[in-house]
C-alpha cells in the first residue's frame, strides 16, 4: 500500500515473494486465493512457485485472458484496448497533431517538449477513461462505489514514484506469465464478466490451455471489469459455489 522508493521492491517475483510472507504471517497453509485484474497476473505468479499451499484458485478479470487457438501459449493482443486507443486518437481534438505525434503520446514516449508532452498525455488519457467508461467495459453503473474511488486515487498518487510508474508500464513484459499459468495444477476458478474488455471467450481458451488443473468457467452476464460491485449478485454466485464445491471435495470443471 505504501510506496517505497527502491526500485528492486517492483518486480513481480518481489511482489509474490510479498504475499508469501503475507502467508506467513498468518500462518495460512491451506487457502484461497483471488486475485483480480493484474492482482490475477500476480495470483499465477505466486501460484506457480507456491501452489502447495492453495487450496483453491480464482482469477478475476485477468488480462491477456486470450490464447490463440493454433499456439496456446502466445496470448492474443487485447483488440478492444486497441479500439478504445484508436477510437480515441481519431477525435476531433486531435486532428491538428501528426500521427508520430500521437503514436509517442499512446506509447508513452515523451516528446521533446516535455510540458506539451505531459499536457497531451494527460488529455489522451482522460479522454480514454472517458470512453471506456462511456462503453462500460470498466464498471456499468451509475456512481462507482467508494473503495473503487479510493483505489484509483491511491494508484494515480503513487504513480509519481518513477519505479511504480515503470512497473505498471512494463508488468506484462517482466514476466512469463502463461508459462505459470499453464504450470498449475490447483483447483481454479477462471471469474470474467460478459461486458469487461477482456473478452469472456478467452477465459474458456485458457481453461482449454490449462491441461494440469481442474479449472471452471464463470462469466457474470451483466458486469464489467468490476463485476463485485455492477453484478454483484452473479459474482459472488459464482464465487461462492466454488469455495462450497472445493470445501466439500465436489468440485468439477
Amino acid at each position: 500500500s505504501d510506496s517505497p522508493l527502491d526500485s528492486t521492491v517492483f518486480t513481480p517475483a518481489a511482489f509474490a515473494e510479498q504475499v508469501e510472507d503475507v502467508r506467513k504471517g498468518l500462518g495460512l497453509n491451506n487457502f484461497y486465493l483471488l486475485g483480480h485484474s493484474w492482482g490475477g497476473l500476480l495470483a499465477e505468479l505466486y501460484a506457480e512457485k507456491y501452489q502447495h499451499y492453495i487450496k483453491g484458485l480464482i482469477l478475476s478479470n485477468v488480462p491477456g485472458a486470450s490464447f490463440s487457438p493454433k499456439e496456446k501459449l502466445k496470448v492474443v493482443s487485447d483488440s478492444l484496448t486497441d479500439l478504445l486507443l484508436a477510437i480515441t486518437k481519431a477525435l476531433p481534438v486531435f486532428k491538428q497533431y501528426s500521427s508520430a505525434v500521437m503514436d509517442s503520446i499512446i506509447n508513452d514516449e515523451t516528446l521533446a517538449d516535455t510540458v506539451f508532452s505531459h499536457r497531451l498525455l494527460n488529455q489522451f488519457n482522460h479522454l480514454v477513461d472517458s470512453i471506456q467508461y462511456r462503453k462500460s467495459f470498466y464498471y456499468r453503473d451509475d456512481e462507482e462505489p467508494e473503495p473503487l474511488k479510493r483505489n484509483v486515487r491511491h494508484v494515480r498518487l503513487n504513480s509519481k514514484n518513477k519505479y511504480l510508474a515503470k512497473f505498471q508500464n512494463n508488468y506484462d513484459e517482466t514476466a512469463d506469465y502463461k508459462s505459470a499459468l499453464l504450470s498449475l495444477t490447483v483447483n481454479t476458478l477462471l471469474l470474467g464478466s460478459a461486458h469487461d474488455y477482456m473478452y469472456p471467450a478467452g477465459y474458456y481458451d485458457m481453461k482449454r490451455a490449462m491441461t494440469k488443473a481442474k479449472v471452471r468457467v464463470y462469466i457474470c452476464p451483466n458486469g464489467s471489469h468490476f463485476a463485485m460491485w455492477d453484478d454483484t449478485e452473479s459474482y459472488f454466485m459464482g464465487l461462492i459455489k466454488f469455495l462450497t464445491d472445493v470445501a466439500h471435495g465436489k468440485f468439477k470443471p
